[in-house]
């Protein structure tokens, strides 16, 4: 009895915890000051941005502000914090889609002062390339400078008289400068600016990849989060960052150098694999790494052009959205309902959510100050910035996923985003080509790797679930007799799973009836994998949450993994038939009594199966009149291009 209720009260201790943190923006535990109501999304936005030009503006930046006593202190001087630098990059950003927006040659001319703002973060240091985390215009010691959060040196400036700045930015700085500048030039920055935006970004990233890209501070030394160097051991987020921050780099200046650093990352380094795993579990992420991660994708996805590269910044962003998502937050929301539209995000809970954030926080708290070789705690007022509320306002209206009247809008998603009407329904093109078959490692019969040319063809997006072999089928019961207990009724019983343990002929019989056939091995490969020669449906390498983590599962559940042609399931859920007899390749040696029209060639693999086995190339073989549970085998179908009139006319 008390060991259940120690357990049951656990439990409910980190469900709260859990909810408190995904909430924590919108229900903060601190003391909000009054402010007035407000009569739509429009004016709230507008306060919200005056009382953060009045509260947590200072020479461009944007600030939370400490005050300390005495009570009433208006002193920006006195009530600095130390990450300018990381406000002022989304409040960039926020400024531009907001001039896009208006117009509005007042805010224009913020988002310019906010730019020459970040110029000084630069020049501040003395050392080009190397940013400030903030700085302040002083010729003397500040008292804020003995508040602290992190134990950082506030330094006098030998480059520019009169300011004093903070060293140690980290990679929270650099992301968010950088999504601003990115913005800023796209829609705001004239030919005044432009060239200005060009020299700060090529002096930046020129010594972070001088630096083996890393964050390195005035002093030598790599700050606190600045690894994104392919010879040290780092974080799947921070390679994804490198990559970002190499493509905004070359958007900017068409600088060659940068281009060539990030397709070094990505070939040589597996930066891409990196960043399709972004989403962490142990230990997740905090809330700001969320919105690095969506600065990051949302600038990717805007810049790629190569649809294969693309698609693996779709696998990450379906990935961390189904981690994140229970968190709601806003941008993220923007950003996925951007990318991926047909799947949304963005919704009137979302907006709710915008009312109800009140945003222009307060809170009393006890403040540390050094004193010596100790610290004093004073009694001060915290006011943060409302720069989050003000940047998923305007985002939301320049995406158009909101109206200016606070409803919610068609939106913009870029073309190749709109999904395109299926040709035939439930299945995705694969265009005529060569691409590369087979491999030279493993099992000898995957040789000799080669180019094969495939006409083209349309294949299943699913595998044929229940649901639709008993449409063919009439009375069909899951296979409800069988005896062997190797397979669980729970994973292939019900409806909309992959139907199994049926025979070739079973599987040719449903094509048949339905206009199609069985694939053959060269296109069941081709769709799978595509004409980059990847291992694997989803990319080089192996993760069991891209393939199917619970046995065979809902044909719809994990869209990570699908392939770069759009079709779901090509390993990991069942084996699947394909309409060859099992032979040697061309130039293949290797003799097997297995060969010739014995056996046909199953492919894809379950997660039964070991990992190899899951490979694009891997190959195996069943006798065609076999129900074998044990390899739980399914199907999906094709149809040729040429013959698809056929089927419509059907």
């Amino acid at each position: 009895m008390n060991k259940n209720l120690t357990k049951f009260t656990i439990i409910v201790a980190v469900i709260a915890f859990l909810y408190a943190n995904c909430n924590a923006q919108t229900k903060p535990s601190i003391t909000e000051y009054p402010y007035p109501g407000y009569k739509n999304l429009a004016a709230k936005a507008a306060w919200l941005q005056e009382d953060m030009h009045k509260y947590n503006r200072q020479y461009g930046i944007i600030m939370p502000r400490v005050l300390l006593p005495p009570e009433g202190n208006e002193d920006l001087s006195s009530a600095h914090q130390e990450d300018g630098g990381n406000r002022t990059g989304p409040y960039l950003a926020a400024l531009s889609f907001q001039y896009a927006v208006t117009k509005d040659p007042e805010v224009k001319t913020w988002a310019d002062e906010t730019f020459e703002a970040i110029e000084i973060l630069e020049k501040v240091t003395g050392v080009e390339g190397s940013i400030a985390r903030s700085f302040n215009k002083s010729d003397k010691k500040q008292r804020h400078e003995d508040w602290f959060f992190f134990p950082m040196e506030w330094h006098q400036s030998t480059s520019m008289k009169g300011y004093r700045w903070l060293g140690d930015p980290s990679s929270d700085t650099y992301s968010n400068l950088i999504y601003g500048l990115g913005n800023y030039y796209d829609l705001v920055a004239d030919e005044k600016y432009k060239p200005r935006v060009r020299e700060w970004i090529t002096k930046v990233i020129d010594r972070i990849i001088e630096n083996d890209m890393r964050l390195v501070d005035t002093d030598g030394k790599m700050t606190l989060w600045g690894n994104y160097s392919p010879s040290l051991d780092h974080e799947n987020l921070n390679s994804l960052l490198a990559l970002y921050h190499l493509k905004v780099a070359y958007h900017i200046t068409g600088n060659e150098r940068y281009q060539q650093k990030y397709f070094e990352l990505i070939n040589k380094h597996g930066y891409i694999e990196d960043a399709i795993m972004t989403a962490s579990y142990k230990p997740p992420y905090v809330p700001w790494d969320t919105y690095h991660f969506m600065k990051g994708i949302f600038m990717l996805l805007r810049y790629e052009t190569d649809p294969l590269l693309r698609d693996q910044y779709l696998a990450s962003l379906e990935r961390f959205w189904l981690k994140e998502y229970p968190c709601k937050n806003l941008t993220f929301q923007l950003t996925y309902n951007h990318y991926v539209p047909e799947e949304g995000g963005f919704d009137e809970e979302s907006i709710k959510q915008m009312e109800e954030w009140h945003g222009a926080w307060r809170r009393e708290s006890d403040q540390h100050l050094r004193k010596g070789n100790s610290t004093e705690r004073v009694q001060g007022t915290w006011i943060e910035p409302s720069h989050f509320l003000v940047l998923a306002y305007w985002k939301a209206r320049y995406l158009e996923l909101l109206t200016a009247d606070g409803k919610i809008g068609p939106g913009n998603p870029p073309e190749w985003a709109v999904k395109k009407p299926d040709v035939v329904d439930g299945m995705v093109y694969v265009p005529a080509g060569e691409f590369v078959m087979g491999s030279n490692i493993g099992d000898r019969d995957e040789g000799p790797q080669q180019k094969v040319y495939v006409e083209a063809f349309y294949i299943d997006r699913f595998e044929v679930t229940n649901r639709e072999y008993a449409r063919f089928k009439k009375g069909y019961k899951y296979n409800t007799k069988t005896t062997d207990e190797t397979v669980r009724k729970e994973q292939w019983k019900d409806e909309d799973r992959p139907v199994v343990n049926i025979s070739w002929e079973e599987a040719v019989e449903y094509c048949e009836w339905a206009g199609k056939r069985l694939p053959t091995e060269a296109e069941w490969e081709k769709a799978a994998r595509g004409t980059d020669g990847r291992k694997y449906p989803w990319g080089n390498f192996h993760d069991m949450s891209f393939a199917e983590p619970d046995g065979i599962a809902e044909t719809a559940a994990w869209r990570a993994g699908k392939s770069t042609y759009g079709a779901y399931w090509m390993a990991g859920g069942a084996w699947e038939w394909t309409a060859d007899w099992y032979q040697p390749y061309p130039g293949n040696e290797v003799d097997s009594p297995a060969y010739g029209e014995k056996y046909k060639v199953i492919r894809g693999a379950s997660n039964f199966a070991d990992p190899s086995m899951q490979r694009c190339a891997h190959r195996y073989y069943l006798d065609p009149k076999m129900k074998q549970s044990g390899y739980p085998v399914g199907f999906r179908c094709v149809i040729s291009e040429k013959d698809v009139e056929k089927l419509k006319n059907k």
